[in-house]
């Protein structure tokens, strides 16, 4: 049997060979992430070594213990025993010679390396297990590292490892332990790394799903996962596609550039990309030395506090892909996505934010499920009905699918004081859209302007920079474009409200027929025009022989167009067809598909047809007719109210023609963007990482962007690749349903059928800024309790926290952990907001306030404080 797997062989054997840790630096390594030489020796191995005689019996007595019990002296004594024996026995011959021999193979035989537990069940979407089986570093000799992996294996066996399996319903022989073995990353062989820590994808206090958490200090990351030391905590937002550094706490020296501290967001997003498919966040270690990043281990970020609405806080998410289906059809491609996801984020609620209305950022707008795209309607639904008093009967209606309507509190939504609140928000709207009206025609021409012009250019001899530099400028016109264009989107619905509400006093059975007929006809709608100049090519086509010639030959050339000749008056027309509309396409919002100028296969055939067909005249005068007898209808109906009809249907129709003309602007900067991403992954070929410039789709933006800036050679591209084509492969059998409802934790679920589910609209009164004996520290896990402080200065004086006091600590590695699951708040000296106690005070859902010093000397025993972990304050109870 292969005892030792090399990072290849365990990405491909899985967690459960070589466990979560060991699984994902298999497959960070596969696909080209800085990882140290290393391996993992197999779950098997433990499990054969655990068949002992002499550890039989000792486990068998543990095997009801509960997680209450774990701290207890009898079973303390009974795990130490155990774990006592597991460091006596001998590993299996077989074992230690797979061990020697990986060692000797590797080049890791006589040098310094980690020795690192790799559980079975950890470091999973459900169960991190952090920091609580153990690492050991600097372990140089055969002899040595034969005895660490014991040490690891023991490490299954303490209080907290005990206490944690058994509160996630985990027997113990349902984890077994494989071992990661690496290289020591630092300067020199003994010398430790310049700098060291964690980094997330997210906030993992907040929930932000905008914003990379770095926390970095000098030398091990064991120091800041431990939480021994004061780290610097560093906060970047990712904002229209850039990362922005934002925030620097904890420490007056840097421990990292704004340059590194960038770098590194890029790397930690790759991840996310990587082993989060973009919407998993990721918790990285990291070490830097020798002028590079190095990556130690990386998996899920588990309990993430979902960021919503307050009053929405309890119900279930519905996710639908209503709106969507038709603009966002099918499976998305990685590079596509990770554009439009951004995207989202900023525009979505351009409505509520150009009136004021507060939108939580970081918001999950939307993800993919089975590779399709889906809103978080509960957010947009309740966004809409508080800042507009929309209903959610009329906001499904809006957005069309099926989904249900979330429950909201009785009675008309625009009465009462909350509801002048939404007219007025609702009457400053309409002000925006007037104003957006006027000025969006001038914004679409410039983008529009850009957008050709930025098609012209030859992308095939710049540098990484200047590609870059272009990227940066077309992205700067899509930003300042989307939330105008979501304004303009949310336009027509407005102004055909509006209109069916004075049409239906008129004809309330005719309504909402006269309100379509009233919009038809306008000749200025984008989109319809595509189709009427088709009818124009048509025409030219019949005067051309040539023309008609080519278009009829199979198969059908989609560049013969240019070899017509010169006076042809369908080549003209054609080309002036793709000047204006070339840059859009089938399904044109997804990157990966072709824009019309690139490949105009579609177009002429539809040309074709028109051509072979008895339909050569374009029914614009079919459309005008419509528009006119609902007219004269309205005429015949009312004189009173009929200039008010036809300015409001005006008014609707110039919304209808802003929005398509918007979305085409929206779509043009893909077409340079697209030529972009192709000439990447041109580079990438020539380079020996792919095997096909398409195949630059399957990557994350951020990945190409890292090319580009030189921090990416592009190794293990090609594996990547590889990989999520099998993906997609999957995902084309699926057929996932049009709407979802599902729990925090992704469970089915449903939605309540009455609005009692609704928060309050009030947010927690946080603490006053001077309240006597306030202590102020760094917030760490949410939340507020108001109970007994016990002070606690080593785990072995756990037994005197009662159930339901508050935990104060002098800091908290591992070792505290069953401690945690009794407290009902964790206050410590030093830490940081990634430090190991703050991953578990966000896991168990305890608020948690860390960085307080000489906390031990101010706080007295048995004192009743309160513990916000919002504000990150605490102060004795008054009163």
């Amino acid at each position: 049997m292969e005892w030792v797997l090399e990072w290849e062989r365990a990405a491909a054997t899985g967690p459960g060979i070589c466990g979560g840790k060991g699984w994902n630096l298999g497959r960070l390594h596969r696909y080209g992430f800085p990882v140290p030489v290393g391996g993992v020796l197999a779950a098997a191995a433990y499990t054969a070594f655990m068949a002992d005689p002499t550890l039989q019996p000792l486990q068998a007595e543990l095997a009801g213990v509960p997680a209450a019990a774990a701290a207890t002296p009898a079973v303390a004594d009974q795990l130490s025993a155990l774990r006592t024996a597991i460091g006596a026995a001998a590993l299996p011959t077989a074992v230690a010679a797979g061990v020697q021999a990986f060692l000797t193979g590797s080049g890791l035989a006589g040098v310094p390396v980690a020795v690192r537990s790799s559980a079975t069940a950890e470091d999973s979407v459900i169960a991190s297990f952090a920091g609580i089986h153990r690492s050991l570093l600097h372990v140089r000799g055969e002899q040595a590292v034969l005895q660490a992996i014991k040490d690891c294996y023991a490490s299954l066996w303490t209080p907290q490892a005990l206490a944690y399996r058994r509160r996630l319903g985990l027997q113990d022989d349902e984890v077994a332990c494989a071992v990661v073995i690496c290289a020591m990353v630092g300067e020199a062989a003994d010398a430790p790394p310049a700098a060291a820590g964690v980094a997330f994808s997210c906030d993992p206090r907040s929930g932000r799903r905008d914003q990379i958490t770095i926390s970095a200090a000098p030398g091990l990351g064991e120091a800041v996962v431990s939480g021994s030391v004061n780290p610097e905590e560093i906060t970047l937002t990712l904002a229209r596609g850039e990362l922005h550094l934002t925030g620097r706490i904890g420490r007056p020296d840097q421990v990292l550039s704004d340059d590194r501290a960038l770098e590194l967001a890029r790397l930690t997003l790759r991840v996310h990309w990587a082993l989060g498919e973009g919407q998993d966040p990721q918790d990285v270690e990291w070490a830097f030395a020798g002028q590079r990043f190095w990556l130690l281990q990386a998996r899920p970020v588990t309990r993430l506090p979902r960021v919503t609405f307050p009053e929405v806080a309890q119900l279930p998410v519905v996710w639908s892909n209503a709106n969507l289906k038709d603009a966002v059809a099918g499976v998305q491609s990685t590079l596509g996505w990770s554009v439009l996801q951004d995207a989202l984020r900023y525009i979505l609620h351009a409505p509520q934010d150009a009136v004021g209305y507060p939108v939580p950022p970081g918001l999950e707008t939307a993800r993919l499920f089975s590779g399709r795209a889906y809103f978080d309607l509960t957010s947009v639904v309740w966004a809409g009905y508080d800042a507009f008093g929309i209903t959610p009967a009329e906001m499904n209606r809006n957005l069309g699918g099926h989904q249900p309507e979330i429950p909201v509190p009785p009675g008309n939504p625009r009465r009462g004081r909350r509801g002048w609140s939404r007219q007025r928000r609702l009457l400053r709207l309409v002000r925006v859209l007037l104003r957006i009206a006027r000025e969006f025609p001038a914004d679409i021409a410039r983008a529009m302007a850009t957008s050709r012009e930025m098609r012209t250019l030859d992308l095939t001899g710049r540098s990484g920079p200047e590609l870059l530099a272009l990227l940066h400028q077309i992205g700067r016109v899509q930003e300042h474009l989307g939330p105008r264009f979501q304004l303009a989107n949310t336009g027509p619905t407005a102004w055909l409200t509006y209109l069916e509400a004075v049409l239906n006093r008129v004809a309330p059975e005719r309504a909402k027929a006269l309100a379509a007929a009233l919009m038809a006809g306008s000749g200025e709608v984008t989109s319809a025009e595509h189709g009427y100049r088709l009818f124009d090519l048509v025409a030219a086509a019949g005067q051309d022989p040539a023309a008609r010639t080519y278009l009829q030959r199979e198969p059908l050339d989609p560049h013969g167009w240019r070899q017509l000749p010169a006076d042809s008056p369908f080549r003209a027309a054609f080309a002036q067809f793709l000047e204006e509309f070339g840059h859009r396409g089938v399904y044109e919002v997804e990157m990966a598909n072709p824009r019309w100028n690139e490949d105009p296969t579609y177009l002429l055939e539809q040309v074709r047809l028109l051509l072979n067909s008895a339909q050569t005249r374009p029914p614009r005068n079919a459309a005008r007719a419509t528009r006119a007898a609902a007219e004269a209808e309205v005429s015949r109906r009312t004189w009173l109210l009929r200039p008010l009809i036809r300015w409001l249907a005006a008014r609707a129709r110039q919304a209808a023609a802003l929005r398509e003309a918007g979305k085409s602007a929206m779509v043009a900067p893909l077409e340079f963007m697209r030529r972009l991403a192709l000439e990447i992954g041109r580079r990438l070929v020539a380079a020996g990482q792919l095997d096909d410039p398409a195949a630059i789709f399957y990557l994350a933006a951020v990945d190409g962007e890292m090319v580009l800036r030189g921090e990416w050679d592009g190794t293990g591209a090609r594996a990547l690749v590889a990989d999520r084509q099998a993906q997609r492969a999957r995902w084309l059998t699926e057929s996932p349903p049009d709407v979802m409802v599902l729990d925090a934790a992704g469970r089915p679920a449903e939605l309540p059928t009455t609005p009692a589910a609704i928060a309050p609209a009030t947010a927690p009164r946080p603490a006053q800024p001077g309240q006597p004996g306030e202590l102020a520290g760094i917030g760490v896990a949410s939340g507020r309790a108001t109970v007994q402080a016990r002070i606690i200065h080593h785990p072995t004086e756990g037994h005197r926290l009662q159930p339901g006091d508050i935990l104060i600590a002098p800091s908290t590695d591992p070792g505290w952990t069953p401690l945690f699951l009794r407290a009902a708040a964790v206050v410590m000296e030093v830490g940081g907001y990634l430090s190991h106690g703050a991953i578990v005070a966000r896991e168990y859902g305890i608020p948690a306030v860390v960085n307080i010093p000489g906390l031990l000397k101010t706080v007295q025993d048995g004192q009743r404080l309160v513990v916000d972990g919002d504000t990150g304050r605490v102060w004795p109870e008054q009163g």
